[in-house]
């Protein structure tokens, strides 16, 4: 099967569906092609309350929703499937995925995020979107005046436990360390916190819940205890880019996040980029979706030069 459009868009997270909708209200043809499987970063958010436009919070999976709907009336054609090949080197694009469609483009716009994980704690990825999150920016306000956990030896478990120490009414930042990776004034900072509460050299065990997260089962010095908490924000993974599939097309950094330039483009001629995919880790949607408006008007400019 084979489809030629004016631009390619790789990915349908809030990046990916905002640069095919501009393109498309540009009156390009425009193509996602997105995994869509359920596990992305975005669609696993319970409560997005920083997005433009909304008065009211929403979760990931309606705010992918709305994206996508908002896209279509545009006139964007959605396919389900993963990229495994990009043949960049001519004026025409060539895009191949793992179901055998292969699609052309004179431009390209890689939006693949940069969530990819398969470690996940014991109940972490059942209670996703319903107590258990990976951003504290955007999930922080729904652990409002409740008990929360921050799992992770980072800066970023500790900059999250100081972030939720705003909102919630006790946090538990579990290290599974003796020590944390961060410096000193910030580990003076929890220590002197009377909302935070540090636990060295401890790992959670499973956590717990029926509709939603209520406790976590934390191993420490050989003995398990339940601590009651509503929200669980895990920091103790490393995100996998999701570009493999690019290591000969375009110039990717050490981690494999994308390299581009002030206008988003990448190495390749006519081929753009936006979203997670360029730091290697999950950020703001809104922040995404505005990057890939960015990358849009890029590819816009690019189509009209050749």
């Amino acid at each position: 099967m084979h489809n030629e459009f004016d631009v390619i868009v790789v990915g349908g997270g809030p990046a990916g569906c905002s640069a095919a909708m501009f393109m498309a209200r540009c009156k390009h043809k425009t193509l996602v092609i997105d995994k869509n499987d359920g596990t992305s970063y975005l669609g696993a958010l319970g409560n997005i309350s920083c997005f433009p436009g909304f008065s009211e919070p929403v979760t990931g999976r309606e705010l992918l929703q709305k994206m996508k709907k908002q896209a279509e009336l545009e006139g964007v054609r959605f396919s389900k499937g993963a990229v495994t090949a990009i043949a960049a080197d001519s004026t025409l694009k060539r895009i191949i995925t793992d179901n055998n469609e292969e699609h052309t483009a004179r431009a390209v716009v890689i939006a693949t995020g940069a969530a990819s994980r398969k470690n996940y704690l014991n109940g972490e990825r059942e209670f996703l979107g319903k107590g258990v999150s990976h951003d504290v920016m955007a999930d922080g306000p729904s652990v409002a005046r409740r008990h929360a956990a921050v799992v992770g030896k980072n800066r970023e478990a500790a900059d999250g436990a100081l972030f939720l120490s705003r909102f919630a009414e006790k946090v538990y930042l579990i290290i599974p360390s003796n020590r944390l990776d961060a410096d000193e004034k910030i580990v003076e900072q929890l220590q002197k916190s009377k909302t935070i509460e540090l636990h060295f050299s401890s790992s959670i065990k499973r956590v717990n819940g029926r509709e939603g997260v209520t406790s976590i089962s934390v191993l420490s010095a050989g003995k398990e205890k339940e601590i009651p908490v509503t929200g669980v924000f895990t920091y103790a993974h490393e995100y996998q880019t999701t570009t493999a599939f690019l290591e000969k097309v375009i110039e990717l950094a050490a981690a494999g996040s994308v390299k581009v330039d002030e206008r988003l483009a990448t190495s390749a001629d006519g081929v753009f980029a936006c979203g997670d995919a360029l730091c290697g880790r999950p950020q703001l949607p809104a922040i995404a979706a505005a990057q890939g408006i960015l990358a849009g008007v890029s590819a816009d400019k690019y189509l009209a030069t050749i």
